[in-house]
Formats: C-alpha cells, structure tokens, sequence
C-alpha cells in the first residue's frame, strides 16, 4: 500500500493503531486503514480525521482496504482484492516508465467481492494500465489468419519515441549564406532504436486489454533525445568549398559548417504500438495489430514497422 501511495507522488508514513498510513500528496490528505475487523471498520468510518501541516489543518480523505469479501463503509473509498492488485500493478508499471501513478478511487462504500467466473470476470479483465497507444484494429482471430500459422496469439505494446524535431538558423561565410532548416516527424523504438514512421493522430490515452503484455523501454527519453539531435546535426552539417586569389595563385579553401545545437529542438512523446504475436509450432510471427502489416523483426528484440 505504501509503495502504491508513493508511486502516487504522495508523502507517506506509519501512524499509530488503529490506523496504518497518513498520506500527503499534491490534491490532499489521506489516512490509510488495512483492516477486516467490524469495530476498526465501524468506527473509522465514523471518525473524522485532520492533519496539520504548518499552519495548515487538512480533513483527510479515508482509503480503507480489507481482502476480506463485501464491506460496508459509505464514508470512506473501499478497496478489495481487486483493487488493490490492479493499483499495485499500476504502481509497478509507473515506477517501470519513470512516471507519477494516477490513483482513481473507486466510488466509496462497498468493496468489491472477488471477481466471479463469467461474463462479469472477462469484462473487469479487460481493463490495464492507461497508456498513450494506437487502437487495436486487428483482432486475434485475424492477426492469425493474416500470419497463417494456427496457434496461441498474444497482444503486445511495443513503447516508441513519437518525435518532431525541428532546426532552424542560419550562417554567414564569407559571401555565402547557409540555411539550417529543418522539420520532420516519426518514431523511434525504443526497445531496438530504429526509427520508423508512425502517424499518432488516432494515438489515445486509455486502458489497454489487461492480460496484454507491455514491454518497458530500454532506450531512456534522454538517450533517444541526444541521438535524434545528433542525427539531424550530423546531417545538417555541410562542407563548403571556397575559391579565392591571391596574388597570381588560386587556392581553394574546405570548411566544415555545422549548426549550433541549440538550433535543434527535440520533442517526444511514448507511444505504443500494439502487435499480435502468433505462435504456431517452432514459427513466431508478429502482425501489426493496428494495421493488419507482418512485422521482420523478432519480438524479444522489439519490431520493426513495414
């Protein structure tokens, strides 16, 4: 609970019983009660509780959690099982992609018994981690006939470094004006490094299906920014030739002309990529779940774009 509460950004410690966590976080205050006894739960949901911080008094919020089936306790918000797995999940994937984790509260009073087989359970299952990924266009069924290989098919999102990177500037030499401009967009993958083109216009933040796998990218934001501007600087830079006399002798002088790097802006953003991954014997073959595409390279490798 701690550590999901940290992930959260909030400033947790140990309170004395019957309570377990005081939590200070950037939208309030929250007191954390873990607990299946009836009187604990009764009478924390009947308290108040205030936190002073400096000359400030706060009414905590009241998050109580108890694995213990259905309780009641319209005061405060109620985490089963359930929640608490998928939150600690959360929490795991946000520490994974350098990111704070967004806690959603369920609504307050009954906590959700255990998920039953059915109709019920595939539909709580269906809900992952928020990501910024392009939809699943391309269902399982016909990733497989797509990749014509009958077996297990896996849905995978593959992280991408959607950047715009942009120069613009000029330099004077000699009677010669060079132009760095430049503005273009695409992807880096952020498992393998290669660079593909990828429009994200259709790109939303939403759950992807729970039982995917989401693979964390190996390649930091700082290390794809200095090589997308090394690229774009290594290929801006130009070689001038210059004439000139001197005397009754003609000399030809080279100069290399690079911009400066603080004509280059990089911006990025992680976007994933999802991808069907079918299994049929010794063969894998992957397929672009967004545009039907088969994907060359080898999933534990990351995949390239067709």
């Amino acid at each position: 609970m701690r550590r999901i509460l940290e992930a959260a950004s909030y400033d947790v410690e140990e309170v004395d019983d019957p309570l377990d966590l005081s939590a200070v976080g950037r939208d309030g205050t929250l007191v954390v009660l873990c607990s299946g006894d009836p009187d604990q739960i009764e009478q924390f949901n009947r308290a108040t509780y205030r936190l002073r911080v400096g000359d400030e008094e706060y009414v905590c919020e009241k998050l109580l959690f108890s694995p213990f089936g259905p309780v009641q306790a319209e005061n405060c918000t109620v985490w089963g099982v359930d929640e608490f797995v998928r939150h600690a999940g959360e929490a795991a994937l946000a520490e994974v992609l350098g990111r704070d984790l967004v806690l959603r509260p369920g609504e307050p009073g009954v906590a959700a018994p255990a998920a039953p087989d059915g109709p019920a359970a595939v539909e709580e299952a269906l809900e992952g981690p928020d990501l910024l990924h392009l939809p699943v266009q391309i269902s399982g069924k016909r990733a497989t006939g797509i990749a014509r290989v009958q077996g297990a098919t896996k849905c995978r999102f593959i992280p991408y470094w959607y950047y715009r990177r942009r120069s613009s500037g000029e330099r004077e030499v000699k009677d010669r004006v060079i132009t760095f401009d430049a503005d273009e967009t695409g992807a880096l993958n952020a498992i393998n490094g290669l660079t593909a083109e990828v429009e994200i216009d259709e790109a939303e933040r939403c759950p992807v299906p729970f039982d995917s796998d989401v693979l964390a990218p190996k390649i930091r934001k700082e290390e794809a920014e200095a090589r997308l501007r090394q690229e774009l600087l290594d290929r801006l830079t130009q070689k001038i030739r210059f004439r000139y006399e001197k005397g009754d002798a003609i000399f030809y002088e080279e100069k290399v002309i690079r911009p400066d790097k603080g004509m280059i802006r990089v911006d990025l953003e992680l976007v994933y990529l999802p991808v069907w991954q079918v299994r049929g014997g010794s063969r894998i073959i992957e397929v672009n779940a967004y545009t039907g595409d088969i994907l060359q390279m080898p999933m534990d490798e990351g995949v390239e774009l067709l």
